[in-house]
């Protein structure tokens, strides 16, 4: 594992080169009337072109991510690749455009349940993205660590930790990282309930980041597990809780009636958020929050360890 200071200096350099390798594309991917909202089912140069130019683009991005993460915590990899789609998100802006969109539908047909459906089809996009992520992280973050640290650094209270010596996030059907990844899911949508109030991109990236800090670090200091697969995935979940609830509530409204409940402001947060929002601060937010408990969890196994270090001289002398 790499000095501190280098692994930052690292993380922050790969965080630079992911952006500069994504931001090239924005304007490919915004819809053709250049109007907000960047979705890639309305992406100007169709849905295979905007997966095809993302996978391209995305692929220094993922390599960057995944060297990051085998020289450190496997979270800074997910950091770093959440923080170049962040950028792209900003940059796409907020979902005022595709909403604005629905007037070009055909008059009288329902548009609140396509509209919604076509979220969910592209949160679908990001969950296969987001899976093969986490497939590469699982397959060779071992491999690239092993050969970049011959021999692994390990203290003596290692063996102490809550924590996995192979901490790399995997699927595992077990209780416990279900349940932290549901409490993280539910807290985070109520948190974003209460703090997203318009949709402006930055009130809205905003608001996802620190409600997904809150609920990681919540939820993974009642519910400690060294699998945090489960948390990594809440944000997706929220996603699709939240345009499936729009499609319930919204679903058979017509255009010109989905615009104007919008106006009225009776479509809210956590609506507000595209699925490229979800898929980056989302992921960014349930990050730091993961791992600062993990931070919390060293520092109270370091004091248990070293205060029995210290009786235990004590209680061999009496």
């Amino acid at each position: 594992m790499l000095p501190t200071i280098t692994q930052r200096l690292l993380i922050l350099a790969a965080m630079i080169l992911s952006t500069l390798c994504l931001l090239p594309i924005v304007s490919m991917l915004t819809a053709a009337d250049g109007s907000t909202g960047l979705s890639l089912l309305d992406a100007r140069v169709g849905l295979v072109g905007a997966c095809g130019l993302l996978l391209l683009a995305g692929l220094p991005a993922l390599l960057l991510g995944l060297y990051v993460s085998s020289s450190g915590n496997p979270l800074s990899g997910v950091f770093t690749i959440g923080f170049a789609l962040m950028i792209l998100a900003a940059y796409g802006g907020s979902m005022t455009g595709l909403i604005a969109r629905q007037a070009d539908r055909p008059r009288g047909e329902p548009s609140g349940g396509s509209i919604f459906m076509q979220l969910e089809i592209e949160m679908m996009l990001w969950a296969l993205a987001w899976c093969l992520m986490m497939f590469l992280l699982r397959k060779y973050r071992l491999r690239i660590r092993g050969m970049m640290v011959p021999r692994m650094l390990k203290t003596n209270f290692s063996s102490l930790m809550p924590i996995e010596e192979d901490d790399t996030p995997r699927f595992v059907l077990h209780v416990r990282p279900g349940m932290a990844g549901l409490l993280c899911a539910t807290l985070a949508f109520v948190l974003c309930k209460v703090l997203m109030q318009t949709p402006e991109s930055g009130q809205v990236i905003g608001s996802i980041l620190l409600a997904f800090i809150i609920a990681g670090l919540t939820a993974r200091l009642i519910l400690p597990t060294g699998n945090v697969v489960y948390l990594l995935l809440s944000p997706l979940l929220v996603g699709f809780a939240t345009y499936a609830l729009g499609a319930v509530l919204h679903g058979s409204a017509s255009a010109d009636d989905l615009i104007l409940r919008w106006q009225r402001g009776e479509i809210t947060g956590p609506m507000f958020a595209m699925p490229i929002h979800w898929a980056s601060a989302g992921l960014i937010g349930v990050s730091i929050g993961i791992g600062m408990a993990q931070a919390i969890d060293r520092v109270r196994v370091a004091e248990a360890y070293y205060r029995r270090q210290i009786q235990s001289p004590a209680e061999s002398t009496s």
